[in-house]
């Protein structure tokens, strides 16, 4: 067996708007000098890494797409405006930067979107009020915490802080995990959006899989709520190895 394709993921999030569901976060204009700096700052650091690939967050079936902005982008040294891959977006801002600086020839696209199902907040908050509250009062703390984290700390220690183990255990249990127990006698809506998230996780470790070769130094930028199970998905993977994001950032 070849050498294992070692893998680096790095938890994001999203520099055009924190969140699309429950927590929505203004994380203002990535676009100014001072968040340029920063983000810079952070290309650098994981340069150190050395990728050879480069996989973002966006459906593979996009590919085509994707790589015709990304080589205007190397050539022109500019982002040509694209309505499905944004300027301000880390695709752009971390991923396309980086595979420029390598001379990457093309970025990956590894996900595959699923439908999450609508039932389960209308179930809680019709049938189990108290745990309805209680999540929700979970959903507005946290979100205040990273509103706060964001607004006073520069790319690299927000980046930091969304792929402490600690914050990535703690956010599975209690905003992923917490909902398990969800049921009517006979429909368990917890476990059938649980069911529906490790199934998209599982494509992305499968687009990963289908990409990455012996000896691969593979950058995955992808939103820091996959963290926990991507991570496990790719430690329990005999051809890869994960690689301590912490180290490079």
């Amino acid at each position: 067996m070849g050498a294992k394709a070692k893998i680096l993921i790095l938890g994001t999030y999203n520099f055009e708007n924190f969140g699309q569901h429950l927590i929505n976060l203004e994380v203002g204009d990535i676009t100014v000098d001072k968040k340029q700096d920063e983000i810079k700052e952070v290309v650098q650091k994981l340069s150190q890494f050395k990728p050879n690939k480069i996989a973002v967050e966006l459906n593979n079936g996009k590919e085509k797409e994707l790589n015709e902005v990304y080589s205007r982008y190397c050539q022109n040294n500019s982002y040509l405006y694209n309505e499905t891959i944004s300027y301000r977006s880390e695709i752009v801002q971390l991923g396309f930067r980086l595979g420029q600086m390598f001379n990457h020839s093309k970025i990956y696209p590894i996900d595959y979107p699923v439908d999450l199902p609508e039932e389960l907040f209308e179930y809680v908050e019709k049938n189990l009020p108290q745990l309805y509250e209680k999540f929700m009062r979970i959903i507005k703390e946290y979100g205040i915490r990273e509103k706060e984290f964001i607004k006073n700390n520069t790319v690299r220690e927000i980046l930091r802080h969304l792929n402490d183990p600690k914050r990535i255990l703690n956010e599975h249990s209690n905003l992923y995990l917490h909902l398990a127990q969800v049921r009517s006698i006979d429909t368990y809506y917890g476990v059938d959006m649980l069911t529906q998230w490790y199934r998209r996780n599982l494509y992305i470790l499968g687009n990963l899989q289908s990409i990455a070769e012996s000896g691969d130094r593979i950058l995955v930028i992808y939103g820091a709520g996959h963290c926990k199970v991507l991570q496990n998905l790719v430690r329990d993977y005999n051809k890869f190895e994960l690689v301590d994001i912490l180290k490079y950032l």
